[in-house]
């Protein structure tokens, strides 16, 4: 189940399991002016990909 957090202009998305949905992912969240930064472990959450606003 993939859950997605907000924090400021970062989000965090959980649960990913497999590349093919990374690559989904990464692919619509840059249409939505967002940048992949990587994959983290955010105390808190847990692992997690995290993505920046692209500040134009």
């Amino acid at each position: 189940m993939i859950k997605t957090y907000k924090k400021g202009d970062t989000i965090f998305i959980q649960g990913i399991r497999t590349w093919k949905e990374l690559v989904n992912i990464v692919k619509r969240a840059e249409k939505a002016g967002y940048k992949y930064r990587g994959y983290h472990n955010i105390e808190s959450i847990g692992d997690v990909v995290v993505f920046e606003k692209i500040n134009i």
